[in-house]
């Protein structure tokens, strides 16, 4: 009786230790996941060129006491960039636009990338595998995430589309940003998003995950004529480190696809901010 006693004893324990192991690892995995998938947010490329420390501690939203126009004092000197003079987004004024035929196009030399979607509690982030990279101004940047806002944060001549969706770029030596803005009309269904509507995670923290491969420059209009201007990130911490490079020609969604992302994600735009003397460029 009493081998048999040790016996179970000795059968709990090791599957209360075989688990244990396991619960260290599933913790250890997630902890790994989570910093991967936060490698890519906005606020953490600001702080990541400045060298600043996360500030995972600090929180904003689009309205209340923790709206845009609290933001600059919402996280001590971190995010005071968001009381600055060169911000974004900004209201485009054709009739003021420079026409620059200096300016060269866009050249993409975008690849397929695995899916991996994060609702980060402000707007939908798609990361993006590496390899892929554009040429903006002659200027190298690495492609790293495309997010959206509804609705668009840049206007143009006072005009808000329902949507706009940020490819975010990193230059490998400097950690300088390009931001390339694509608008949206409601129209005909959007054939790449087709494929991520039912997988799109609807509550801040979750993210979906797949090897599932698309193909960023299958939501590319056909015509990449920009606006560009020096301005900032439109979340905090606002840093004033991004080229934008807003595409004149906008692209289509269906009216079903666009309520669904203003679903999950609201109105998640900031204000236009002042040119404060800034010049609006386009390419000729």
């Amino acid at each position: 009786m009493k081998s048999n006693f040790f016996k179970y004893l000795f059968t709990l324990a090791l599957i209360y230790g075989l688990t244990s192991c396991e619960n260290e690892k599933t913790d250890i995995l997630d902890q790994n996941i989570n910093q991967d998938i936060n490698k890519n947010d906005e606020t953490n490329l600001g702080n990541l060129f400045f060298g600043r420390k996360s500030s995972s501690d600090c929180h904003f939203e689009y309205e209340g006491p923790e709206g845009p126009a609290f933001w600059a004092d919402l996280c001590g000197e971190d995010w005071k960039d968001c009381g600055g003079d060169k911000q974004s987004p900004i209201d485009i004024v054709t009739d003021d636009v420079n026409e620059d035929d200096n300016i060269n196009n866009i050249n993409i030399n975008y690849t397929t990338s695995t899916t991996t979607i994060v609702n980060n509690g402000h707007t939908l982030r798609f990361d993006y595998t590496s390899g892929s990279s554009a040429s903006l101004n002659n200027i190298n940047y690495d492609l790293l995430q495309f997010h959206f806002h509804t609705g668009s944060e840049h206007t143009v001549n006072g005009y808000r589309y329902p949507m706009e969706m940020h490819l975010v770029h990193r230059n490998p030596t400097t950690g300088l940003l390009a931001v390339v803005g694509i608008f949206f009309t409601e129209g005909a269904e959007n054939e790449m998003l087709s494929q991520f509507m039912n997988n799109l995670p609807e509550h801040k923290d979750e993210y979906y995950i797949s090897n599932d491969e698309y193909h960023i420059a299958d939501i590319l209009p056909g015509t990449m004529d920009f606006y560009t201007y020096t301005g900032s990130l439109t979340t905090p911490a606002c840093s004033e480190i991004v080229t934008w490079y807003v595409v004149k020609q906008p692209i289509q969604a269906s009216h079903t696809q666009l309520e669904q992302f203003k679903h999950i994600m609201h109105e998640n735009f900031r204000p236009v901010q002042a040119l404060n003397g800034r010049v609006v460029n386009a390419n000729d």
